[in-house]
């Protein structure tokens, strides 16, 4: 019986680990179907038209910089610091882009703004590598 047990519970942590991995890559390639890209090309020709939100931590931007006129808000925090509600000056339609350091992050991050109301989000193409790259 203890050896069942144990090998149950092996098993099943070996699962579960697998599962998990799965279901963030899952999470991400559906978050990417339902975010469009906005390339550092178009980006470029009108910043100001849009809302921009960097989802990386505090220490990522002190180490590497981020896209002038950004706010900060790590994706953790998202859904808590921003709704669309048109006293706070944001309507479900502002135009917004979110980045991080790759891409994947914000692609989550901007699922969650879709998800709560906002309906023009665009996640930048190669994130802020991309854009460091583009504009060197």
């Amino acid at each position: 019986m203890q050896f069942k047990c144990q090998f149950y519970r092996f098993a099943f942590a070996d699962i579960s680990k697998d599962t998990k991995l799965m279901s963030l890559k899952n999470l991400i390639n559906e978050a990417h179907k339902v975010i469009p890209k906005i390339s550092c090309e178009s980006f470029k020709k009108n910043p100001e038209k849009y809302l921009i939100i960097d989802v990386r931590e505090k220490t990522e931007i002190i180490e590497t910089g981020n896209i002038p006129n950004a706010i900060n808000i790590p994706r953790g925090l998202i859904e808590m610091k921003l709704s669309p509600a048109e006293d706070d000056g944001l309507n479900a339609d502002t135009p917004i882009v979110v980045y991080c350091g790759g891409g994947s992050r914000a692609a989550l991050a901007g699922k969650t703004l879709k998800d709560i109301g906002f309906t023009n989000i665009q996640n930048l193409e190669g994130g802020y590598r991309g854009w460091k790259e583009f504009t060197s």
